[in-house]
């Protein structure tokens, strides 16, 4: 038992007194999401109007700029990931995006990305965000989400607040590519 609350990601009591261990950010239930990608932003317009034109739903797209750059559109990451999508200069190049700093061009970009993405993984949500994060090469070669803590967790957490925390699912231990032990609610 001490193992198992070693490796945990984080424990939560429930109203019961029952432990649960998971990776999973709990989600309070309110009737509706409360994460703040479900208040207006500024950018709504633009992401109602690209997820229309490419058919990917808004929340989705909100809950990837908000995991991705919490709404910057000036956002760098250490990778060189730039912008409210957080589009690496090669990706936005191919996807025409001329300038990944412009709201409007970013959104553009990443929302024709996730479409393309679920063209290739035909409409599976887990391996588009894990080939959104970690690149769709791996992820066809390993046809699966490949075992990087960062990748698991980034789609565990959208996964998570676009309305998967609703259902209940078993919980898998997995050892990630360097050993680490990881509790996850998808089997490997």
């Amino acid at each position: 038992m001490i193992l198992i609350l070693i490796f945990g990601q984080m424990i939560l009591h429930t109203e019961t007194g029952n432990a649960l261990i998971t990776n999973i950010p709990q989600v309070e239930s309110s009737g509706k999401n409360n994460s703040s990608v479900t208040e207006c932003t500024t950018y709504n317009h633009i992401i109602k109007h690209y997820c229309q034109y490419y058919g990917v739903a808004q929340e989705l797209v909100k809950i990837v700029i908000e995991k991705e750059s919490r709404f910057n559109p000036n956002a760098v990451s250490r990778s060189g990931a730039i912008g409210l999508m957080q589009l690496m200069p090669e990706t936005a190049e191919i996807l025409g995006v001329k300038d990944p700093y412009n709201p409007r061009d970013n959104i553009k970009g990443g929302v024709k990305y996730l479409h393309d993405l679920f063209d290739v993984f035909d409409g599976d949500l887990e391996l588009t965000l894990a080939a959104y994060h970690a690149g769709p090469s791996r992820v066809k070669k390993l046809n699966r989400v490949p075992s990087i803590p960062e990748t698991m967790e980034y789609v565990d957490y959208i996964i998570s607040r676009y309305g998967a925390a609703d259902k209940k699912s078993p919980i898998y231990f997995s050892l990630t590519e360097d050993g680490t032990p990881f509790f996850t609610n998808r089997p490997k």
